[in-house]
């Protein structure tokens, strides 16, 4: 079992705090970030023009399709896809079990709010949802405890075996690759529905350049921050960050991608260490915060016996 008290963040926490201040945090309560953001180098390349938004995302789109990604779901509300999950396995009366966002539920916890769909297209209901008892959709103290698990109606057997959650402490510094189903934009303009159209996973990678522990008192902390540095470098937010893009690839998730899953490469294979809880500006130089799971070991074990690394 993972200790439940990782390498202490403390210090770097209380900096990001002064830094971004509160009203970058209560973003969290509000509601979802803008959309899934690349370069614009990297849209152009992949054939993003005027009249021709759409066609940039082709290497996005293809990241997200990669087989360690088979876990990912989309959320339809009967209109459209308004929140992304991940399935982290079946229990044994064949239902399966889905990692996401709270917020994603308001301030309720009805598993009727959403339709739930498999990247292959299977379709699901849900029978129940457990909200992080930390978590409180009226505060914003609490993003980092933004954690809901999900309940559904049967298996998923959509993949060859469920993904695996990171146990370890050493997500800071790590190359992270963010998956969602959410709206498109580029980082010189935002979100913009002219990007959008198709409704498919897209992804983007970007380096965990802040860890949070957990408060002592439950309502603090908790978090991974990223932020999205562009092409020149000229906008890092967090000053011990790389301020030029990780790679092609640079990006943040927003509005659709809300419970995205936020994964690294482990010597046991990939595995979740985040779910996509809030984001700003949606523009270069925009941050996001994803709640942290190696913490929420025993949290998590309550519910359904999902695979962690470090077992």
């Amino acid at each position: 079992m993972p200790s439940e008290t990782p390498k202490g963040r403390g210090m770097k926490s209380r900096i990001v705090s002064a830094l971004l201040g509160t009203a970058l945090l209560s973003l969290a309560a509000a509601g979802p970030a803008h959309a899934v953001i690349i370069l614009d180098s990297t849209w152009a390349d992949q054939g993003g023009a005027d009249g021709a938004e759409g066609d940039g995302f082709g290497a996005a789109k293809a990241l997200a399709m990669e087989p360690q990604f088979c876990a990912i779901m989309s959320f339809f509300d009967g209109e459209q896809i308004g929140a992304s999950g991940t399935w982290i396995g079946n229990d044994q009366d064949g239902n399966a079990y889905v990692l996401t966002a709270a917020h994603n539920f308001g301030d309720g916890d009805d598993p009727n709010t959403w339709t739930y769909y498999t990247r292959a297209g299977a379709e699901f209901t849900g029978k129940s949802v457990h909200l992080h008892p930390n978590y409180d959709a009226n505060s914003d103290e609490t993003p980092g405890y933004d954690l809901a698990i999900v309940k559904l109606n049967g298996p998923v057997e959509d993949c060859d075996r469920p993904p695996l959650l990171y146990g370890g402490d050493d997500e800071l510094g790590q190359r992270a690759t963010m998956v969602g189903f959410g709206s498109r934009g580029i980082g010189s303009v935002g979100q913009d529905d002219k990007y959008y159209n198709s409704e498919d996973a897209a992804a983007a990678r970007n380096i965990i350049d802040v860890v949070e522990d957990p408060a002592p008192d439950g309502k603090g902390g908790n978090q991974l921050l990223v932020d999205f540095d562009s092409e020149d470098g000229s906008t890092n937010v967090f000053e011990d960050g790389n301020s030029l893009p990780v790679d092609e690839y640079e990006g943040v998730l927003g509005s659709g991608d809300s419970g995205g899953s936020l994964w690294i490469e482990t010597d046991e294979g990939w595995a979740i260490v985040g779910v996509n809880a809030w984001g700003d500006d949606a523009v270069y130089g925009s941050t996001g915060g994803f709640g942290r799971i190696s913490t929420q070991y025993d949290w998590v074990k309550s519910i359904f016996d999902a695979n962690f690394t470090n077992e």
